[in-house]
């Protein structure tokens, strides 16, 4: 089901500059934002949206057509991006036109020409996909000019709606949004992120006005910039259009069940397989499991998407036979599978991006991802699983992702904790909130011994057990990388912690079997970690693993800071002290920061000739709110404090 945005870094496009005004036709449009007065704006804003608008007719026989205009004033020379412009399209979306201007800030004039606009196919993994788009350079764009675009789509919706994207990373100016209903239609409207604005109502048509709309600023680790940003999603219905729309979740699920109704059917081959992997003579939990092991693995990713091939599976004896299919696919033939033995499972569509679906999100389709709900019975499994949703009505749910290669049974991708899908049955749907995993799920142990040289350098053996999520992490790195890469891996982590080093081994154990603990042990030598300064050897115990976070505190935080998910993870470093050393004077208090989304402890303790430092970093959740960003950095504070704390070492007289 992944419908992917058009990535324009998929394809190089070359395009001849316009060397002189062309005789343009600029619109009346244009020509009143650019004459607008000039607003102020911070020293990093490179453009500024004068006008968004967009008009949407709808047709009394569904058919709609979409005209947006977008005028852009370019502020600094990194703005001049703006430049280039698209329209994403599909087979049943057609472009009638597409139109760009530029006035300049000598008053010049520019109208891009038919060798100014290519065509460009999305990316994305298909292997084939009707998700094109127009790409249009607009000539004469330097500093000071105005370029405008627009662009109309005639379309013949699945679904009716309109999602309308005001809040972008540019501040806008003015935006509008025109909406023209036929006799007898009516719409709902929902607004996220945003203070609700009423419309002004004529004659069928409905108009939203916003002036001076602040841009998204980009905060390091902010949620998906959508799940920030201002929208106004509006659903539209009649009488005629019963089935292709929604008044609630319930709704949008019974549409979407309509759409598989028949995919799950299975054929002989695939019942014959059920029988060879999953035997009736095995324990149930078994079979589910060596029957999810097969689609994750042996239903290769890869998807061909026409139409509504974006939303609906194919059959699951094709997907079968073939062995391959996208996401919806890969859940289909598990669903097939898993009901030959007498389990139920469920659709469900999501978004793999945490945060562009809520509690608060009204019915939209704009899923990008499906995964599966399965239906365990009580009897089947002894102790609950991390990715286990209770249902009032459906009991035990286990979600389970067919896509993700490297999460084991019984987990789920770190992108869909704590996160919103629509589970979908045969009496409709409805959006939950998918489990998150304890801290204790997502560990890393690391243990090192070091042993220390009077002239401050060390050799260490270090050892990684790392579980969960950050098993599934590792595995996606490691797994991906010859024996010399994985070298230059932990070569750039050691370089971040210390100078002059030498790695001597990288090994890594169960990196294909992600039922397993991934352990990553390695070996290295460092000349001088520790300073010399005349009979003394200044040490920093901690030797690996930052845990500081970036935190701009200079400013304040706009948006929430995210976690990827729940963690624990310690370090135990021990110090063979070199012969005729001992430690001089008292070490470094012991460290404790204690919040309700992260705790963190260390200390460092010593027994003669060796010394220990360890040390806990939980983190709790995966998001900390904007108005608690001060505790963050306290936080962090305290781990940098504790990071960089040096022990003290003197050569005995």
């Amino acid at each position: 089901m992944h419908r992917h945005h058009i990535k324009l870094g998929l394809v190089v496009v070359v395009l001849a500059l316009l060397t002189s005004p062309a005789s343009a036709g600029v619109p009346d449009w244009l020509r009143a934002a650019a004459q607008a007065p000039a607003k102020k704006y911070a020293d990093d804003v490179n453009a500024v949206i004068l006008l968004h608008e967009t008009e949407t007719t709808v047709k009394d026989n569904g058919e709609t057509v979409t005209r947006e205009r977008n005028v852009f004033r370019i502020l600094r020379p990194e703005g001049r991006e703006s430049a280039y412009q698209y329209v994403p399209y599909r087979d049943e979306t057609r472009v009638n036109y597409f139109k760009g201007w530029s006035i300049n800030a000598k008053g010049q004039e520019y109208e891009a020409k038919k060798d100014d606009v290519v065509e460009v196919s999305g990316g994305g993994g298909e292997i084939y996909s009707d998700v094109k788009a127009k790409v249009m350079r607009i000539p004469g764009v330097d500093v000071g000019t105005v370029v405008g675009v627009e662009w109309e789509q005639k379309r013949h919706p699945y679904t009716f709606e309109d999602e309308w994207l005001f809040q972008r990373d540019l501040p806008t100016e003015h935006a509008r949004f025109i909406l023209h209903l036929p006799n007898g239609w009516e719409y709902r409207a929902a607004w996220l992120h945003y203070a609700d604005k009423a419309p002004q109502v004529a004659n069928g048509t409905s108009v939203w006005e916003l002036a001076d709309i602040p841009r998204i600023e980009k905060e390091v680790e902010m949620p998906h910039w959508r799940a920030v940003a201002g929208q106004l999603i509006v659903t539209y219905f009649s009488e005629k259009t019963k089935g292709r729309t929604y008044a609630n979740w319930g709704d949008f699920g019974a549409w979407y069940n309509q759409l598989t109704i028949g995919v799950r059917d299975p054929s002989p081959a695939l019942q014959q397989k059920v029988q060879e992997l999953a035997p009736a003579s095995m324990p149930l939990l078994e079979r589910i499991k060596v029957l999810a092991r097969f689609a994750q693995r042996d239903i290769r990713y890869a998807a061909i998407e026409i139409g509504i091939g974006g939303f609906q599976p194919h059959p699951a004896s094709t997907v079968f036979s073939n062995r391959y299919g996208d996401c919806k696919d890969k859940a289909t033939v598990l669903s097939s599978m898993l009901a030959q033995i007498g389990v139920k499972s469920y659709y469900i569509p999501i978004h793999t991006d945490r945060g562009i679906y809520s509690e608060k999100t009204p019915p939209t389709n704009g899923f990008n991802h499906v995964i599966l709900a399965i239906q365990l019975p009580e009897a089947s499994y002894k102790e609950a699983m991390p990715a286990m949703y209770e249902h009032p009505k459906l009991g035990h749910l286990l979600i389970f992702d067919p896509t993700s290669t490297m999460v084991p049974f019984g987990q789920i991708p770190s992108y869909e904790q704590d996160n919103f899908g629509l589970l979908v049955s045969e009496q409709g749907g409805e959006l939950i909130h998918l489990p998150m995993s304890p801290p204790d799920q997502n560990r890393l142990t690391r243990t090192a011994k070091f042993a220390m040289q009077a002239d401050g350098s060390i050799k260490g053996e270090v050892q990684e057990i790392r579980t969960g999520y950050v098993a599934a992490e590792g595995r996606y790195i490691y797994s991906q990388q010859t024996s010399a890469d994985r070298r230059k891996t932990v070569e750039r982590i050691l370089g971040r912690m210390m100078g002059n080093f030498q790695l001597d081994s990288v090994e890594a154990e169960n990196l294909d079997d992600i039922d397993k603990d991934l352990i990553i042990r390695y070996k290295f030598s460092a000349e001088h970690y520790a300073k010399n300064s005349g009979t003394m050897l200044l040490v920093r115990p901690r030797v690996l693993g930052e845990k500081l976070g970036a935190l701009d505190m200079t400013k304040p935080r706009h948006y929430p800071y995210s976690f990827e998910v729940p963690t624990l993870q310690t370090d135990v470093f021990e110090f063979t002290l070199p012969e005729g050393y001992k430690v001089d004077g008292e070490l470094p208090a012991p460290a404790k920061a204690n919040f309700s989304f992260a705790d963190y402890t260390s200390k460092i303790e010593n027994s003669g000739s060796q010394l220990k430092y360890s040390r806990e970093y939980k983190i709790k959740s995966t998001s900390v709110p904007a108005d608690r960003i001060g505790e963050l950095g306290k936080f962090f504070q305290q781990i940098n404090r504790d990071e960089n704390n040096q022990a003290i070492l003197k050569k005995a007289n």
